[in-house]
């Protein structure tokens, strides 16, 4: 059934109105041509309705919603877009899934490369020492200017120096460049994050599952090292022993699956609650930084074991390793080296001994010398105290 109404008024704000309807079993098509306030509404008797009016197209489906599309889609908003599902929900490709947030010029034009460029001598300003004592920047190996005196052993401890006039005038650096910058953040537009909330938990997976093909080769007493030394007929012996040998080979750099990348400009951040955090691999994992790392904790453990106890741990320093302890320091292994090209320096009022304590050298002596027994020179007779 068609129903076709049609009005006019010269004195009205709304000179037309008309309003045609298509009604039957099967729904309904409503088109109003009131100006100013056109609309279609295509509706079902289910409730299921399409419609468009001046402002807004509206679908509405009481039960499921279907879409199939052979080809392509494209969908674009120009303002905000916002997907509410009061179920689960679940995005499936077989192809791959690409989420890209920010500004186009971002990504087509040099954007970050002009800011950090603009930055630079800021950061070197930034970085340098309150007093010019020098010092080399560990990522760009700049090196900083010294002005002023070290101390008389040739450090900067105990030492005088000026102030680093670059530190003074970083408030002037930055406002010369400000301008500068500020077009080039221009570029940048709004927004630009990603954020992913969960209330419960958050599982990424890359891969149907780990691979753990062998990553190295364990070689037990595959190096030699220095036991103990003894000495026999009045010569030093190094006995000798096998210690572990790890051979990193990499046989999972050709698989085509599994791996996951993170890449951060400025930072990385995590915490977790009292669940603790775990990392393991059946591969090499590499912690480096060229800045300061710290590992802290009520206890800090580092083990080096194996299945086969074969574990190593190595401690290298360019320069120094410090081991500091307000109470207690304990090594507790069958043997202990200690190689110096130098000097063994003990600073303690109190050494103790508990074994034999053989000197291959002279042993000189600044005090005195206690003891409780016989002391027996060269082998050949006693001195009695």
């Amino acid at each position: 059934m068609a129903n076709k109404r049609k009005a006019e008024s010269g004195t009205e704000n709304v000179t037309e109105r008309n309003q045609f309807v298509l009604n039957n079993a099967g729904g309904a098509i409503v088109m109003d041509g009131n100006t100013a306030e056109e609309r279609l509404q295509i509706s079902h008797p289910s409730g299921a309705n399409i419609n468009l009016n001046n402002k807004t197209f509206s679908m509405f489906a009481p039960n499921n919603a279907q879409e199939l599309t052979l080809g392509d889609k494209f969908s674009t908003t120009a303002g905000n877009s916002h997907i509410q599902t009061r179920g689960g929900s679940e995005t499936r490709a077989y192809g791959d899934i690409t989420l890209v947030a920010g500004a186009e010029a971002f990504f087509n034009e040099p954007v970050a490369d002009e800011w950090i460029d603009l930055n630079q001598d800021i950061a070197a300003a930034k970085a340098g020492p309150e007093l010019a004592y020098g010092g080399v920047g560990n990522n760009t190996d700049v090196e900083f200017q010294v002005d002023g005196t070290p101390s008389s052993d040739g450090t900067v401890e105990g030492g005088t120096y000026n102030t680093n006039a670059a530190q003074d005038n970083v408030q002037q650096l930055m406002e010369e460049k400000a301008g500068e910058i500020a077009e080039v953040e221009s570029k940048m537009g709004e927004g630009g994050s990603i954020k992913m909330m969960s209330v419960k938990h958050l599982h990424l997976q890359a891969g149907a599952k780990p691979v753990s093909f062998d990553s190295g080769l364990i070689v037990k007493d595959g190096r030699s090292v220095t036991r103990k030394t003894v000495i026999e007929d009045g010569a030093l012996t190094e006995i000798k022993t096998g210690t572990t040998l790890f051979e990193s080979k990499d046989t999972s750099s050709a698989v085509p699956f599994g791996d996951i990348h993170l890449a951060a400009g400025t930072k990385i951040r995590g915490t977790a609650g009292s669940g603790g955090i775990g990392l393991k691999t059946s591969g090499q994992m590499d912690l480096n930084t060229t800045g300061r790392m710290t590992i802290g904790g009520a206890e800090v453990a580092i083990g080096g074991s194996t299945s086969n106890s074969a574990g190593t741990i190595k401690l290298i320093g360019d320069v120094d390793v410090f081991i500091s302890s307000s109470d207690l320091v304990t090594v507790d292994s069958a043997n202990v080296n200690i190689n110096a090209t130098d000097q063994v320096t003990v600073a303690a009022p109190l050494t103790v001994y508990t074994g034999d304590l053989h000197v291959y050298g002279d042993l000189i002596v600044e005090g005195e010398i206690v003891a409780m027994k016989d002391i027996t020179a060269g082998g050949r007779g006693g001195v009695s105290t």
